[in-house]
């Protein structure tokens, strides 16, 4: 299913709500966030790594428009690659990065083992309109900040909108995916991870 969230600068779900969309949408996670001068991305197929690193940032991110997303794999393989959000690139000169929640049936074969992936590529190219439902839920960040919802959006809370709230079932954060977001954040720590420049993981730059 995932989950697709935006939060408006001065807005963010709690570290509990963000754990329990992970918790349930265990197959990789990223987040894309505008500082007013950049775009700021960071992805893992390890959901605790990008828990981490939204803690570790927490202020500088609540401050900023934020695009995040839970992945549940349903095509392609738990990596990098196929972890959400995606750099896209319009006819109009438009850049930025884009999550989907749901199935893109019509793009379960193309370029990419993912679904999500074809959709969006063949959107960039003028052959499919993703506001349209038919492909499942949108929404995406420019390189500007500016967040968007194609399709889909949903409110949860003040400045926070969702996909679905699915993810609301799940009764507890469990003490091992608790244990494994601390081992997250303390190897983040040990490392000496910069605010805006996470070791290992390229930080996009339009």
């Amino acid at each position: 299913m995932c989950v697709i969230v935006t939060a408006e600068p001065g807005h963010m779900p709690d570290p509990v709500t963000l754990a329990l969309m992970s918790e349930t949408n265990p197959d990789g996670a990223g987040i894309a966030w505008h500082d007013g001068e950049r775009i700021h991305v960071y992805r893992h197929p390890d959901n605790h790594r990008t828990l981490a690193y939204i803690h570790a940032n927490w202020q500088a991110i609540e401050a900023a428009p934020a695009l995040i997303h839970f992945r549940l794999a349903t095509h392609g393989a738990v990596c990098l690659e196929n972890t959400h959000p995606f750099p896209y690139t319009l006819a109009d000169g438009e850049t930025g990065w884009i999550a989907h929640n749901g199935i893109a049936l019509a793009y379960t074969h193309g370029p990419y083992e993912s679904d999500s992936r074809n959709a969006i590529d063949a959107w960039q190219q003028g052959e499919t309109d993703l506001a349209s439902g038919l492909h499942g839920k949108f929404a995406l960040i420019t390189s500007h900040g500016e967040i968007r919802w194609l399709h889909g959006e949903q409110p949860l809370t003040d400045g926070v909108s969702v996909s679905n709230t699915w993810w609301m079932d799940a009764t507890e954060w469990t003490l091992p995916y608790e244990l494994g977001y601390q081992n997250a954040i303390d190897d983040l720590e040990a490392n000496g991870h910069d605010l805006y420049d996470p070791t290992g993981i390229p930080d996009w730059r339009p």
